[in-house]
């Protein structure tokens, strides 16, 4: 049945990973069947933003005139899609031209079955919350903001050489509740349950659900354990210890050195990800199909 939850489909922003195989191939061939189908298009390679010209039309604003964002690529295309389209609020849809693909809606073999069901409205949507993660600094007159973005898997606070152990206090607010030692600490939504936190031993959780999940990486410590909370709090992170060599990662792609003295804010954002998802795949069959479960 067609999804009733959007308007109809009139034009498709198709973006390509020109680092993957058969990545602008595969775009030229969606871009054909979108075109017969009577959809207009507009097919445009993917560069991160510290390999654009400040001239360079942002992702943002190309999303915002269409009704649909294609990726060709992998998570890692899709991550950094996601965080410069989540205020235009348009449904993405992932073609896995990498490894893992867990965000991605299908297979490149897919594909013509996979744009079937988009044009004729025959899909189901998942909404995908953001993490916002900032950074606030003690100055001379109170605090200030010096970093702010949001992250659609996870925040990790770790060092920037390993071999030390990290000492952080993980609290709500401003007061610090919980000790945390090891090489580092993630905060995770729903969506990155299947990434960094589920290596470092975290649970796996549905994508729509509102919480977030705190994961130590190697605790140094015998009942330091994941947590699934509400996530409708907001945690604040402090360090114990003065040292240079703090990092703030999100998605693994957004690094931001930390002073001793910084607390590090995350939430869950208001700001969702539409994602776009055929439907006959549940959520257990996806984790089945991915993981190899049942073989």
């Amino acid at each position: 049945m067609p999804n009733a939850t959007l308007p109809p489909l009139k034009k498709v922003l198709i973006l390509y990973n020109p680092e993957k195989m058969r990545a602008r191939e595969t775009g030229q061939q969606a871009q054909e069947l979108l075109n017969h189908a009577g959809v207009a298009t507009r097919f445009v390679e993917y560069k991160t933003p510290e390999k654009r010209r400040s001239c360079d039309e942002s992702i943002g604003s190309m999303a915002e005139d269409c009704d649909v964002v294609l990726v060709l690529g992998g998570d890692g295309t899709i991550l950094g899609v996601a965080r410069e389209i989540a205020r235009s609020r348009r449904p993405l849809l992932g073609i896995n031209l990498g490894g893992f693909g867990f965000l991605t809606s299908g297979a490149i073999h897919e594909l013509e079955e996979t744009l079937a069901c988009l044009i004729s409205g025959n899909y189901n949507i998942v909404n995908r919350y953001f993490l916002k993660a900032w950074v606030k600094r003690p100055t001379a007159n109170g605090e200030e903001g010096v970093f702010e973005s949001l992250a659609l898997n996870e925040a990790l606070v770790t060092l920037n050489h390993p071999g030390r152990l990290l000492n952080v206090w993980l609290g709500e607010g401003n007061e610090p509740t919980l000790a945390y030692r090891g090489d580092g600490l993630i905060i995770a939504t729903p969506t990155g349950s299947t990434g960094h936190s589920l290596s470092a031993g975290g649970p796996i959780l549905e994508p729509h659900l509102a919480a977030l999940i705190i994961t130590p990486v190697s605790p140094h410590s015998l009942f330091n354990r994941p947590m699934v909370i509400d996530g409708e709090r907001e945690l604040c992170i402090q360090f114990q210890e003065n040292t240079s060599e703090l990092l703030l990662i999100l998605d693994g792609q957004i690094r931001s050195s930390l002073n001793a003295t910084d607390r590090v804010h995350i939430r869950r954002s208001r700001q969702t990800l539409p994602t776009i998802f055929l439907p006959n795949r549940s959520f257990s069959s996806v984790l089945r199909y991915k993981f190899n479960l049942g073989e």
